[in-house]
């Protein structure tokens, strides 16, 4: 016999069971505002990393070259697409345009970077859980600010 209701029921049902399987799939827009940059010379460096053993290394979870054609009073807004997740990101502007960070003889950059969650460190190499940020919103700010 064929039943409507019961159909109607069933879907219901698959939603509510799959719901969760589909919700942490879910990508949230984050608008990346980055700030203190100092001349429009040279391009910005956005990486984004999802755990500590990549952190700042050749692996990334997303990469993104930006120019600074749109740069306004020191700031420049860039729009991201992350799945929700924690993830750290950093951001390196090329301020001489070699295509490289620049770093001195013991590897300090040379030229403005800056980490997610305000994070500046005081001694020896950043750290992830320090610069670590939760994606958990459909719409989301995120700010960070260049350091020389």
């Amino acid at each position: 016999m064929n039943y409507p209701i019961l159909r109607f029921f069933r879907a219901v049902l698959v939603v509510f069971t799959c719901g969760p399987v589909f919700a942490s799939a879910e990508t949230a827009n984050i608008k990346l505002t980055v700030s203190n940059i100092q001349s429009q010379v040279g391009k910005l460096y956005i990486a984004v990393y999802d755990s500590k053993d990549t952190f700042l290394g050749e692996t990334k979870f997303y990469a993104q070259e930006v120019g600074l054609e749109s740069l306004v009073d020191g700031k420049l807004a860039v729009d991201l697409s992350l799945p929700y997740g924690q993830y750290a990101i950093s951001v390196h502007h090329d301020n001489n345009a070699n295509g490289e960070m620049d770093r001195n003889f013991i590897g300090i950059p040379k030229e403005p970077v800056g980490l997610s969650n305000g994070h500046v460190p005081r001694f020896g190499p950043p750290k992830f859980s320090k610069a670590v940020i939760q994606i958990a919103q459909p719409q989301q700010l995120e700010e960070i600010s260049l350091v020389d």
